[in-house]
């Protein structure tokens, strides 16, 4: 699984990353509105197949998140892991964004590819308890 670091210090560099990422994995949510209001694809993908959504909900940049969701932010896209938007905010410990993912259809069953972890099993190895409510409520099972 991919850390919170790991995903920063890839924004870093530019493996196909776009000023939308750069911005969304900084936080810098009024650069997200208006890249994302000149046109900027909400949904492009870098090499590892990660979204800005993605970086942001990683990085618990909330407000990032809620613009780029305004925007039609997809969120089921995967990446090459395996990991959707909803792993890493339940791993996150984001329950705003948890809330506002399972609002939007977040697939509950999505998986990583290696682990076979799940949203709900991340929450749970995290101590989440308000998040693993969430995602229970929402139908998540192991």
């Amino acid at each position: 699984m991919t850390t919170r670091a790991q995903l920063s210090e890839s924004a870093e560099h530019e493996g196909g990353h776009t000023d939308l990422m750069r911005a969304a994995v900084g936080g810098q949510t009024e650069t997200v509105k208006r890249l994302l209001e000149g046109g900027a694809e909400v949904n492009e993908r870098d090499d590892e197949g990660r979204t800005a959504l993605m970086f942001a909900v990683t990085n618990l940049h909330t407000d990032s998140a809620k613009a780029l969701l305004e925007h039609g932010a997809d969120v089921n896209l995967t990446a090459n892991d395996g990991s959707t938007a909803l792993m890493l905010a339940a791993s996150s410990g984001d329950r705003d964004i948890v809330r506002d993912l399972l609002s939007r259809r977040a697939d509950l069953s999505a998986k990583f590819t290696q682990t076979g972890k799940s949203a709900l099993m991340l929450a749970k190895e995290k101590g989440y308890a308000d998040i693993v409510r969430l995602l229970e409520a929402a139908g998540a099972k192991e």
